[in-house]
């Protein structure tokens, strides 16, 4: 599949889960699209003061991988600054939240990946 910019999906949620002001999203990828590999697939954009709240990802594992600026995640209580570069990944069962505390936007990639059979043996790629 290729997929345009312009075939992509704006939109804006006020208060992530239960998070101060309004984060913009890019859907890049929507989860049909994705046969249901990803749950959400999208670049968003946080202005500065703005935050995500604290949740658990008890169903679901998420990616985030900042383009732009530096944003503070509390994963599992404990606070990091991450900046343009960075990846962090919480796992099923840990929690996290995200605080823009600078004076720029912060762009990131999100992936949520949902719970699958993590006992399965991974996938070999063949040699060509």
């Amino acid at each position: 599949m290729i997929k345009k910019r312009e075939e992509m999906r704006d939109s804006s949620v006020i208060g992530l889960r239960g998070g101060i002001g309004e984060l913009y999203q890019h859907h890049i990828l929507e989860k049909a699209e994705t046969g249901g590999r990803t749950d959400m697939f999208c670049e968003f954009t946080i202005e500065p003061g703005r935050t995500i709240g604290l949740h658990c990802h008890d169903t679901n594992a998420e990616v985030y991988y900042v383009l732009e600026g530096e944003m503070v995640v509390v994963q599992d209580g404990e606070p990091h600054l991450v900046q343009a570069g960075d990846v962090v990944f919480t796992a099923d069962g840990h929690s996290h939240s995200v605080e823009n505390q600078s004076d720029k936007p912060v762009k990131m990639l999100a992936i949520i990946f949902p719970k699958c059979n993590y006992s399965a043996p991974p996938q070999r790629m063949l040699e060509k």
